[in-house]
């Protein structure tokens, strides 16, 4: 009859070494080849605050944690985390087990009024949170991060594909992790939102995302902050965001990766360095184009994708370079298209798409398909494209030692990111 009744209200009794319940007539685990003595769940009075392990009250540490962790009593738990629910006692300010970073809810305390906010004056700045592990090294001053070792580092590129694919990853998650806390924090009813309002939040968790007050490009990204012009129709300013949104998500592939090989936390002169990069060498901004249009292209209605600027860039760069190369680029800058939709596809679903492509059709202009010639399916395998990764990232260092006014460059790049971080 025992075997047929599972009930827990039947478990009177626990394992504190692997937490498997028993009944009330059972003395020991039969999990263990050792005699481990139960112990009567009604007794579990305290509790582990790191991990939630609880334990009969005279525990007085948790025996999981190499550093030592006092257990509190459940009946002192007067503090709740608003993001994951784990409960603290009143010596607990921040919650210890989830990312959460702001300070721990007093339990029965009433809610906050909500906050009655337009998406559009929402100021963040996410680039803190887009650090994924502590290193020993904050390079900041040029002839440390660009010392004969780092630039072999650079040079041997010892980068492996699971080590990309966390950083795609991380990214992602950090996004996520952004987002949900932007939604609680302004009590956001995500679906009751326009589109616009929708994709313009999902920019705020990648990067500072503003509407300029002028000038004549669409929008742009520069120094962790993007900004569009709210005059365009709604479409527009949609496929601006995942346009200049691509620029930052590359731009933040190529610093994790940086971060990673030289072994330093993400500086603003690693950040300026990596601009400086994609910036200042005409390949690596014809591929740094061509990803951008080619992410837009994705989630624009077909008839509707523009390679303006890439052309822009290609046109100058065949003032002094082959044609042969650019679609060495291209293929490049798909690739990095691949991940960056990856990583874009995990919020925008089919009913978003759905949305994008409502107002896409609200758009009198005529649908022109002569762009989609521009358009290529060829992407690099990781030996192929991780050769070209190094060469975008060491190209342009001879310049910077060389050249005393492209180390100022680099420099005031550096400034520039100190003032948006």
């Amino acid at each position: 009859m025992r075997d047929i009744i599972s009930s827990n209200s039947l478990f009177k009794k626990i394992c504190l070494e692997c937490g498997k319940k028993y009944h009330e007539e059972d003395n020991f685990c039969s999990k263990h080849s050792e005699l481990i003595k139960l112990v009567y769940i009604k007794d579990l009075v305290k509790i582990c605050p790191k991990c939630g392990k609880k334990y009969p009250k005279d525990y007085n540490y948790c025996g999981i944690h190499d550093e030592a962790i006092k257990l509190s009593y459940i009946k002192d738990l007067v503090k709740q985390c608003p993001a994951c629910g784990s409960k603290y006692p009143k010596n607990y300010n921040y919650c210890i087990r989830c990312e959460w970073d702001e300070p721990l809810e007093v339990i029965g305390q009433p809610a906050p009024p909500k906050r009655d906010v337009k998406i559009r004056d929402i100021k963040f700045k996410p680039n803190k949170y887009y650090n994924f592990r502590s290193y020993p090294n904050n390079f900041v001053e040029f002839d440390d991060i660009l010392s004969e070792e780092n630039i072999n580092k650079l040079n041997e590129f010892n980068f492996t594909q699971s080590q990309f694919d966390d950083i795609i990853r991380n990214i992602r998650l950090t996004h996520k992790s952004n987002f949900e806390k932007l939604i609680k924090e302004y009590d956001i009813d995500f679906n009751a939102l326009h589109i616009l309002d929708k994709m313009l939040l999902f920019s705020k968790c990648f990067v500072k995302t503003e509407y300029k007050a002028g000038g004549g490009d669409l929008g742009h990204f520069a120094f962790n902050e993007i900004h569009i012009d709210d005059r365009l129709e709604t479409a527009l300013q949609i496929s601006t965001i995942i346009h200049e949104l691509s620029h930052f998500i590359l731009s933040e592939i190529l610093e994790q990766m940086v971060s990673s090989i030289l072994n330093t936390n993400k500086t603003d002169l690693l950040e300026g360095f990596v601009y400086y990069t994609l910036m200042e060498d005409d390949y690596n901004c014809l591929i740094d184009e061509y990803c951008a249009h080619t992410v837009e292209g994705r989630f624009a209605v077909l008839g509707y994708q523009d390679y303006g600027s890439y052309k822009m860039e290609v046109n100058k760069f065949l003032n002094e370079n082959p044609e042969d190369l650019i679609s060495i680029a291209n293929t490049i800058g798909n690739t990095f298209a691949v991940y960056i939709k990856s990583i874009m596809e995990s919020f925008i679903n089919e009913e978003l798409r759905e949305e994008i492509k409502d107002e896409f059709l609200l758009l009198s202009d005529l649908k022109k398909y002569g762009e989609l010639k521009y358009e290529t399916n060829n992407y690099f395998s990781w030996d192929k494209f991780s050769q070209a990764i190094r060469l975008i990232l060491t190209k342009n260092i001879h310049d910077l030692l060389s050249d005393s006014q492209e180390r100022e460059k680099l420099m005031e790049y550096s400034k520039r990111f100190k003032e948006n971080n």
